[in-house]
């Protein structure tokens, strides 16, 4: 979509020298931008206020220069003006340069468990310290979620934030459809538990596949997919990676469970839950799409090989990481076996190899 304020690098908005586009969409553009006044690079926001209004756009930096915290990113500074004969809001906020979480997807469009938890953990972190500020963040997702400077995880865009008043459920200015708790849908309003709602989900895909919402809204239709949220069947077992944690599990669907009041009832609550967890291996995929195991001493990887009549052959190995010597895995190869049956010896073998 082509953008209305027509910037190119080099151009002078107020005291900001434009650098480099990171992104755009409706609201207006992201741009890596030198503050010449401060001589400090910063990501501003070029904002369309024609899209909400000016009061609405001011109200994302009076939220995120509020932000103390490692785990939040701040907003620095706002102006209101004319650019090339357009209105704008500029809005200028810490610079991440390694991005969102998404750069740290494998080829599978998904994470190690071990990677999704940690940045869940910071997530929560941060949320907690807004929450505290009576402030719902209420647009959740791995496209918010930036990496600082030591590979934390700092949540970010505070567009559609509402502040509420001791802690009760206020109206939502709007919503992100694939993370709607189904109480928004019924009501309109949000709250904590809202958050908590949405950051399960955000975890939830880390996990299992960025793309496995969007695939599911676009075959069953706004509607349809609301309604399945609302009634609890929007996920179902198949949709876990089967080498994830009985207890993981448990807790992504504590975290979306479609009634509100068995949820985790806190952002703490959901970390805590969360730090308990402690496992000795993970499961990736390499540049091929082929899962790959691994622990602190061995990788690990398997092969099945069908056979005439429906049957397969499964065979597991492990490889030393210090002598490159593979060999295979016994209690996990066996040979001639039904579909099933090798499914569900195929995930004994990767849980095994996460729970160690």
């Amino acid at each position: 979509m082509a953008s209305k304020f027509n910037a190119n690098a080099g151009d002078r908005v107020y005291k900001h020298t434009l650098k480099l586009k990171l992104g755009g969409g409706n609201f207006g553009e992201v741009w890596l931008a030198h503050d010449e006044a401060l001589d400090q690079d910063f990501a501003v926001k070029l904002l369309d206020p024609s899209k909400t209004s000016i009061h609405s756009e001011l109200q994302e930096a009076r939220v995120g220069h509020k932000m103390d915290h490692d785990n939040l990113v701040k907003v620095h500074g706002a102006d209101v003006g004319q650019f090339k004969g357009s209105s704008v809001v500029t809005l200028s906020m810490d610079y991440l340069p390694k991005g969102s979480v998404l750069t740290l997807l494998n080829s599978g469009n998904f994470m190690p468990l071990g990677d999704a938890i940690r940045i869940t953990i910071d997530t929560l972190r941060g949320l907690e310290y807004l929450h505290e500020l009576d402030i719902y963040h209420n647009d959740i997702k791995p496209q918010n979620i930036l990496l600082g400077e030591n590979g934390e995880a700092k949540l970010t865009d505070y567009g559609i934030s509402a502040q509420a008043q001791n802690g009760q459920s206020v109206a939502a200015r709007a919503s992100y459809v694939l993370h709607q708790a189904p109480e928004v849908t019924a009501s309109g309003n949000i709250n904590a538990q809202t958050d908590v709602y949405q950051v399960g989900l955000t975890l939830f895909r880390l996990l299992n596949g960025i793309g496995t919402l969007e695939a599911k809204h676009s075959s069953l239709g706004r509607a349809a997919f609301l309604d399945a949220a609302t009634k609890g069947r929007l996920i179902g077992k198949a949709d876990y990676q089967p080498y994830l944690p009985s207890m993981l599990i448990r807790v992504v669907k504590k975290a979306i469970h479609h009634d509100p009041t068995k949820r985790f009832q806190s952002a703490l609550d959901m970390r805590r839950a969360l730090e308990k967890l402690a496992y000795q291996g993970r499961w990736t995929t390499n540049a091929g799409g082929e899962l790959i195991g691994c622990d602190s001493k061995h990788e690990y990887r398997f092969e099945a090989t069908p056979k005439s009549r429906g049957k397969f052959d499964l065979t597991t190995f492990k490889t030393n990481k210090k002598s490159g010597r593979e060999t295979k895995v016994g209690a996990f190869t066996k040979k001639n076996i039904s579909e099933s049956e090798k499914n569900d010896l195929q995930a004994a073998f990767m849980l095994k190899v996460v729970e160690g």
